[in-house]
């Protein structure tokens, strides 16, 4: 029994890969389903507002939309000196969800484009950039072996809000129009409050309080230490002030007695002194962030990958139902059925996937590898394809099959990173894919209007099979190197033996 108490009070460095992580699951699913889904009815939301408001034309639509995707992305950079700096997940996602719903009440009061830009644009996409990030660490901290299955659950809150929101979005723009739904929607968003205060603050910090460990550049920004205060050394009776800046004795500041009675000191800043401060200030840049990991080529490789995976997922899903409407020429009801089960089986992937894979025991990496060559075949079918029958059965074999690129985009940095830099490495693999979406949209949307919707969809087919012929490839190059260096290792050592 003692034994079993002992284990119970572990130090949270050592998940339990269930237990209360299950409630965390179902904390981070319901705060997915009442705020991210949000951004898939964005345009049935404030589509007819944002064109009543320019005049009939669709500017306000893409300006919004364009900042809210740049704020959630480059928001994610925040959690990590947030957590750095000792506030928990929790903490954070409480304040994610509050900006969610800050963003939607402020938009019930709006009256210009400008005002949503900063209501919606900045305050819902800041939150949900937040929430993004925060969920995914909360469950990482519990999970070991079952952390995919975890992280397709708690986003299976999402699919689930994606399919209830645009019938309940509906029934409220109905009956409330734009200025109530938005409301009503806003204070929806702060009742994923109740799933943040399932989470525990699992991240704890120690602090650094060792000289040395300061001095060569190992600190933790926990500390109460004074990163940028040098050595302060005392010199010897024997030894005079300029002799010791000479001779290099001092390296910053040089204290000195001129009476032993009063020890008055004095005090010498030197060149080396201020320069030392100039380059902690840089130092404290590059470990708030962990930018060295972009030294790290493997990861920006992964990264480079996620963000082209991501912008391929995105704009598949605004171009099929275009496709669906504009090129095949289904009605609404074909239209909306093929979405739907789409969505269902979506919904159904991210709640088996993981487990199927797990059973496999394959890598994050290699899961996300076999559903990018899976989902580009199964959509090019689609686009190929175009009976009714062939289309529904095809749509939920995409749905089914894009859940395992969608549930792996953390995961696989997860998998590579070490839990420490996890925050700060999901923070730039999130600034990544903003930059992504706001250069290939663009030329995505000239490509449709030189083309047709089909080509964009292949085209889209070819990104992903170029990721994974990259990827492929980088692993093999790895696996030859480390093959090399053990055997370079064992001739260095067999002379020595």
């Amino acid at each position: 029994m003692a034994q079993k108490e002992a284990e119970q009070h572990k130090s949270p460095e050592v998940p339990p890969d269930g237990g209360w992580g299950w409630m965390v699951v179902l904390g981070a699913a319901i705060i997915n389903m009442v705020n991210q889904a949000l951004f898939s009815v964005f345009g049935l939301i404030f589509g007819e507002t944002l064109k009543d408001m320019a005049g009939g034309h669709a500017t306000g639509i893409t300006l919004v939309m364009a900042v809210s995707v740049c704020v959630t992305n480059f928001s994610g950079l925040l959690v990590g000196p947030m957590m750095k700096r000792g506030i928990s997940v929790r903490t954070i996602t409480i304040l994610g969800v509050l900006s969610v719903g800050l963003g939607m009440i402020l938009s019930s009061f709006a009256s210009t484009i400008w005002h949503i830009v900063i209501s919606y644009g900045f305050f819902t996409g800041l939150g949900l950039g937040l929430v993004a990030s925060s969920t995914f660490l909360a469950i990482s901290e519990f999970f070991t072996q079952r952390k995919s299955t975890a992280v397709g659950l708690s986003m299976a809150g999402t699919s689930t809000g994606q399919m209830i929101m645009p019938i309940f979005v509906g029934l409220l723009l109905k009956n409330y129009q734009f200025h109530g739904t938005t409301l009503i929607l806003g204070c929806i968003s702060c009742t994923g409050m109740v799933g943040a205060f399932l989470f525990k603050p699992m991240f704890c910090c120690a602090k650094a309080n060792d000289p040395h460990e300061v001095e060569q550049g190992k600190y933790d920004l926990n500390s109460n230490a004074n990163v940028n205060k040098p050595d302060i050394k005392k010199l010897d009776n024997n030894t005079s002030e300029s002799e010791s800046l000479l001779s290099g004795q001092v390296r910053a500041i040089v204290v000195a007695e001129s009476d032993p009675k009063t020890k008055t000191p004095f005090i010498i800043v030197s060149k080396e002194s201020m320069l030392q401060k100039r380059t902690s200030c840089l130092r404290k840049v590059v470990t708030t962030w962990d930018l060295h990991l972009l030294k790290d080529f493997r990861f920006v490789h992964m990264s480079l990958g996620l963000g082209l995976g991501y912008v391929s997922s995105i704009s598949f899903s605004t171009f099929l139902p275009m496709f669906l409407q504009d090129e095949v020429k289904f009605d609404m009801w074909q239209t909306t059925t093929c979405m739907t089960a789409l969505s269902a089986a979506d919904i159904a992937g991210r709640m088996t996937t993981s487990e199927i894979f797990r059973k496999l025991k394959l890598g994050n990496r290699s899961q996300f590898m076999i559903g990018a060559i899976l989902l580009a075949i199964s959509r090019s079918l689609l686009v190929s394809l175009t009976s009714y029958n062939m289309m529904l059965v095809l749509s939920v074999v995409v749905g089914y099959i894009r859940s395992i690129t969608v549930i792996n985009q953390n995961l696989v940095i997860s998998e590579y990173i070490p839990k420490h830099e996890l925050p700060s490495a999901v923070g730039l693999n999130m600034l990544v894919k903003g930059f992504f979406v706001m250069s290939v949209g663009e030329p995505l949307g000239m490509l449709k209007d030189a083309f047709d919707y089909d080509t964009c969809i292949h085209l889209l087919d070819v990104i992903l099979i170029c990721v994974v012929i990259s990827w492929t490839t980088e692993i093999v190059l790895y696996k030859k190197c480390l093959k090399k260096r053990k055997e370079n290792n064992v001739i260095t050592t067999t002379p020595a033996a």
